[in-house]
């Protein structure tokens, strides 16, 4: 298993990921989006916006692939400068390989590089119902709900580290 960063070679491998975990993690409408966020990470002049993007300084994306699969993951963050806050940002896992460990080390890669480069900031996301609990494993906890925030049968579960 290697985690590195994105390139635009990994674009339709993550589309395939994220359209694997539609409908159940992902509302269909937010596919648009997602494919906004990976052309900003392949070229800064593309102009990411979302509810929760605003004034970033850094933002980054990883892709986690296996030798005989390839990209089976994908995974990022962006610092909000003003909130001393890094936001952790379209974190998944091709549904073939959930509750296998992968999202658990692109979750540790992801909060050791947030550690070591920016300690005084605090560690949050987004995330549904289904997910969640996940991140409860992880060390967050909820700090507010949102009855279909992210679309019909999808709500939004802010979430903050301990």
């Amino acid at each position: 298993m290697t985690i590195r960063n994105y390139n635009s070679a990994d674009k339709q491998k993550c589309i395939e990921v994220f359209q694997s975990n539609c409908p159940k993690y992902f509302d269909k409408d937010e596919l648009k989006l997602f494919i906004n966020w990976l052309d900003h990470q392949q070229d800064k002049s593309v102009t990411y916006k979302s509810p929760t993007y605003t004034n970033s300084e850094k933002d980054a994306y990883f892709v986690i692939e296996i030798p005989e699969i390839g990209v089976m993951g994908c995974g990022g963050f962006y610092i909000v400068k003003e909130l001393n806050e890094a936001r952790l940002a379209w974190g998944m896992i091709h549904a073939d390989f959930h509750r296998q460990g992968y999202g658990k080390a692109l979750y540790d890669y992801r909060k050791a590089m947030l550690d070591k480069n920016w300690p005084d900031h605090v560690i949050t996301l987004g995330t549904s119902q289904h997910t969640y609990l996940f991140y409860e494993k992880m060390g967050m906890k909820v700090t507010a709900t949102f009855k279909e925030g992210y679309g019909a049968g999808l709500d939004r579960y802010d979430m903050v580290e301990m």
